[in-house]
């Protein structure tokens, strides 16, 4: 596990409540029926450009959340309270990383910034 004191930000994970629409889609709810979790951990910002290209968005970023805490989710949203506004969405599925002397040390998820 990563020591605390090495995990600074205090983040909220967004597990959306999940039903089917009137047509068989699932819809995903981030509103109300979703569950929050605060967890202790690390983000940074590994990229960010800015492409001229039309018809693209103009600000793209990644991001890393580094973090002790197993239960994130591809499709999770996370929220930080130090950039309100700013809503990530957990970009496929989150990496647990492994130590041959301790097993389970942390988990790593790539993040993509969000509307709404």
């Amino acid at each position: 596990m990563i020591p605390a004191h090495l995990l600074p930000h205090t983040v909220t994970v967004v597990r959306p409540a999940a039903s089917t629409d009137s047509h068989g889609n699932t819809v995903l709810d981030y509103g109300a029926g979703a569950t929050r979790t605060q967890v202790r951990a690390w983000l940074q910002q590994d990229h960010r450009s800015e492409p001229l290209a039309d018809g693209r968005d103009p600000l793209v970023q990644r991001w890393l959340l580094v973090t002790n805490h197993r239960d994130i989710h591809g499709r999770d949203r996370i929220e930080w309270s130090d950039m309100p506004g700013v809503t990530w969405e957990v970009d496929g599925p989150p990496a647990p990383l492994y130590t041959p002397s301790q097993g389970y040390h942390h988990l790593e998820a790539n993040l993509r910034v969000v509307e709404g």
